[in-house]
């Protein structure tokens, strides 16, 4: 409780802006995609960068998550090799953030990763702005099932789907 106390309004815009992603996934799958290309490049960048310059903040993430386990590895095998771990995580995220910029199997590929992704920090609680990470997955997991994507650059390609549509399509 005292974690949420002290990231109270960057948790409440996560949430927000997050939980903002499925609706636009939905109606907009482009702005979805181009917010989400670019978070996830942003991430990549910013990871990066504090990993290798001050990686000792990425144990705070410890008290901030839910499950026992993962504060046991942040504490223990994770605090000996944070920039390994973290310049790893950001690989992954700037694969996230160029896959959703091209096309097909790339997008689609990044869509699966950013699913992955969303719920493996979601046990990070406050550190990741659980349930912000499971909206990111849901959005991910829409513009997955529901479109053929083209290059981003490539501004017509989606037509709206009602969402009576979206939600027909996955039960088959």
């Amino acid at each position: 409780m005292e974690a949420l106390k002290q990231w109270l309004i960057p948790y409440i815009i996560s949430n927000l802006v997050f939980g903002l992603c499925i609706p636009v996934a939905i109606k907009k799958p482009m702005w979805a995609r181009l917010f989400l290309a670019g978070f996830f490049l942003w991430a990549a960048y910013f990871n990066t960068s504090t990993a290798i310059n001050e990686p000792s903040i990425y144990l705070d993430y410890a008290r901030l998550n839910t499950l026992p386990w993962y504060r046991n590895f942040i504490n223990g095998y994770f605090s000996q090799h944070i920039t390994a771990f973290v310049c790893t995580i950001a690989v992954g995220q700037l694969l996230i953030g160029a896959g959703l910029m091209l096309n097909k199997t790339f997008t689609k590929l990044a869509c699966t990763g950013g699913i992955i992704f969303g719920l493996a920090i979601a046990p990070l609680g406050v550190g990741s702005a659980f349930p912000a990470t499971v909206s990111m997955a849901i959005a991910f997991y829409i513009l997955l099932k529901n479109y053929q994507h083209d290059f981003i650059w490539k501004w017509k390609q989606y037509k709206a789907k009602p969402l009576s549509i979206i939600i027909h399509n996955n039960h088959h």
